[in-house]
């Protein structure tokens, strides 16, 4: 007999919604798409662009507010925000990820997020809100192998002794002094960065009405950008995304019959995806319902140069296929996905620090040589 113990609906619904407010204001005020893997991965695909060019400041602003946020959250209004309290249980049937596990992990989730162009968060709350046939297969393709991923790794499982470890190595897995100060010094520099980009000189009073225009939208982009990542953080944290036992509580479809399913992650997707899709009724070209008044343009940018940078690509192939369903594996491995190993990271955890996150750069780095690699040969053709 199934028991609903560890299910948190209202926490999920509630958590969901502001990852969904967050991606909605990313969406209706910068025109922009919220993606985490995306957003993270452009610091070792283009890190001179995402560093410098001032169309990718918001990233930056993004990411500052995010840590900021973050840091905020666990030291003066949660600090059990984070404490699995499952775990205190010494469930057995609640695994714990080996060190191994989240430097293989993060390698899958980096690459196949990469080559399938998103992950929970670009394909699962934005990409499924505008009902993309695309990203609807790819949420079907991550789902599939996490959970397959997340319930085969049992003790009968050949790859069990290296993917999983005791209960009594959690605490090497929490945050010491060290990583803590890391964390703060990337939080520091995430914000240096944001602060300089905002204080970049005005164009010259010679500058074209393009170049006016383009600076002026860029600016703009900084104050959602802050409140999106803002909403983002805490309803990752709000809805228990950056506890393990939550995400393998679902993915682990093992727990149905054993009476220990969390079945939280559906409710934290359902909140997310329902005010998702609300703001796409009122973009123009996306909005399902009739709207006469929908936006044919961001809300903080000019009409001349401001655009919605929503992607409308309807190709379903093998790298959809391949690429979201590395991302599963990695998913059910690790137990991570880019938003809450964001969170994780800036909070000092160890293993998402030194392991998870450098593994995961090295996929999505390796991933894009791929891309390119074939996108040559197609060309060539």
């Amino acid at each position: 007999m199934m028991s609903l113990q560890y299910f948190t609906p209202i926490s999920g619904l509630i958590g969901g919604s502001l990852i969904g407010l967050s991606a909605a204001t990313l969406l209706l005020f910068n025109g922009d798409i919220l993606g985490a893997s995306g957003l993270m991965s452009s610091f070792v695909v283009a890190p001179v662009k995402t560093l410098t060019d001032p169309s990718q400041q918001w990233k930056l602003s993004f990411l500052a507010a995010f840590a900021l946020t973050t840091r905020v959250y666990i030291t003066m209004i949660d600090p059990d925000a984070l404490k699995d309290q499952r775990l205190g249980y010494g469930e057995s049937t609640m695994p714990i990820a080996s060190p191994l596990a989240f430097i293989v992990g993060g390698f899958l989730v980096g690459f196949g997020t990469k080559l399938g162009n998103g992950c929970t968060t670009g394909h699962g709350i934005c990409g499924l809100a505008r009902l993309s046939k695309r990203s609807l297969v790819a949420v079907l393709s991550f789902m599939a192998t996490g959970v397959i991923s997340a319930s085969a790794c049992s003790v009968t499982c050949p790859f069990y002794p290296y993917f999983r470890a005791s209960y009594e190595s959690v605490v090497n897995s929490l945050p010491t002094n060290t990583t803590i100060t890391i964390g703060t010094v990337i939080a520091s520099l995430a914000a240096g960065s944001a602060i300089s980009g905002f204080l970049r000189k005005s164009p010259s009073p010679n500058a074209t009405k393009t170049e006016q225009d383009e600076y002026t939208n860029n600016r703009r982009k900084i104050i959602p950008s802050i409140f999106s990542a803002a909403f983002f953080a805490i309803g990752l944290v709000t809805s228990g995304m950056t506890i393990s036992s939550k995400i393998y509580g679902f993915l682990n479809v093992k727990g149905i019959s054993a009476g220990t399913w969390d079945p939280t992650l559906a409710c934290v997707m359902g909140g997310g995806l329902v005010v998702s899709f609300l703001s796409y009724q009122l973009v123009k070209g996306f909005n399902v319902f009739k709207n006469d008044k929908a936006l044919e343009c961001p809300l903080t940018q000019k009409k001349d140069g401001g655009k919605f940078n929503v992607t409308t690509s309807k190709v379903i192939d093998t790298k959809l296929f391949i690429g979201e369903a590395m991302f599963g594996l990695g998913w059910g491995i690790a137990g991570l996905c880019p938003g809450p190993a964001m969170f994780l990271a800036v909070a000092g955890y160890q293993n998402v620090l030194m392991r998870w996150w450098p593994s995961f750069f090295v996929g999505a780095f390796l991933a894009e040589k791929v891309k390119n690699i074939g996108n040559k040969d197609s060309s060539s053709k």
